[in-house]
């Protein structure tokens, strides 16, 4: 443990002396800020908001901002290391691979979580004494669920740091990485989901649109509203795979936890656990598989 809490202090130290970490609370500080005192900008309104409104308000925000952070600090973490042969030097004065990567993972964590939290902390305590606001459930579900995107996505950086052989290499890949898990996912989903269910849509569309039935979607929901058994379980299924589609990218699961309940994207806790553990556990082996495959 001595060694592992060496490697993270010595992590968390530099980033910590070259700027990193003072930077990113200003900047996270700012983001928060600035987002609860014009998120209402476009309705003529200008102050800081509510909790509730404020997470409406930071839920883009964070999904972009926190993975692509995960990613740019975790790529470097032992690439670095390698293109300055250093790691050879590390691994030859007696610490094993595995307390090297559990090391900098942890080093990472400290150094991406103090600045995220210090941000969701300080901007927190203002808007409740500004906005005069005890609802800070929302909030905290907010700032936690944050924490826990960025630290997969660091998890997910670090794997990239130990798969490429280069700084700029790493970065291109953790920019692409952050672009399918941002933006080409849900397209993709989207396209599956579409071409799976294309009879079914197609007979949905048909029913609804023909003219002989004038009344399909009155029919539709009047048949639930009845106690339709197979009406039911359609949603049912439905609101299953949706949650299985949520489940496989963090960043979706994110937006699912804090969405308001009246979006319907309710995942189960047993299936974010699981989903936040494989993620991890997945790309910590996997990092670990590579480490040891290394010939320095």
């Amino acid at each position: 443990m001595k060694q592992i809490w060496a490697i993270a202090g010595k992590e968390f130290s530099d980033r910590l002396r070259s700027g990193w970490v003072i930077a990113c609370a200003l900047l996270w500080l700012g983001a928060i800020s600035l987002t609860s005192l014009f998120g209402l900008v476009q309705v003529g309104r200008i102050g800081l908001q509510g909790y509730d409104r404020t997470v409406v308000s930071l839920l883009n925000l964070v999904q972009y901002l926190v993975p692509l952070l995960g990613l740019l600090l975790g790529h470097d973490l032992l690439v670095s290391e390698r293109e300055e042969r250093t790691l050879a030097m590390i691994f030859a004065s007696g610490v094993t691979r595995a307390r090297t990567l559990i090391g900098k993972f942890v080093g990472g964590c400290f150094t991406l979580g103090f600045p995220l939290a210090l941000g969701f902390l300080i901007a927190g305590t203002v808007i409740g004494l500004s906005a005069k606001d005890k609802a800070i459930g929302s909030f905290l579900m907010l700032a936690i669920s944050g924490l826990v995107l960025g630290v997969i996505y660091l998890g997910v950086g670090l794997l990239i740091s130990t798969l490429c052989r280069t700084r700029v290499q790493a970065l291109v890949c953790a920019l692409l990485t952050w672009c399918v898990a941002v933006f080409a996912f849900d397209l993709i989903a989207m396209g599956v989901v579409v071409t799976v269910n294309s009879t079914h849509a197609e007979h949905e569309i048909e029913q609804a649109t023909e003219a002989t039935h004038t009344t399909p979607i009155a029919d539709m929901h009047k048949a639930f509203e009845n106690g339709d058994e197979n009406a039911a379980h359609a949603a049912i299924e439905r609101s299953q795979k949706v949650a299985a589609w949520l489940a496989l990218n963090p960043v979706d699961l994110f937006r699912a936890a804090n969405l308001p309940k009246s979006a319907n994207t309710d995942v189960p806790a047993w299936l974010e656990t699981f989903s936040i553990f494989a993620w991890l556990l997945g790309v910590l082996g996997f990092a670990f598989w590579k480490l040891r495959r290394i010939d320095l």
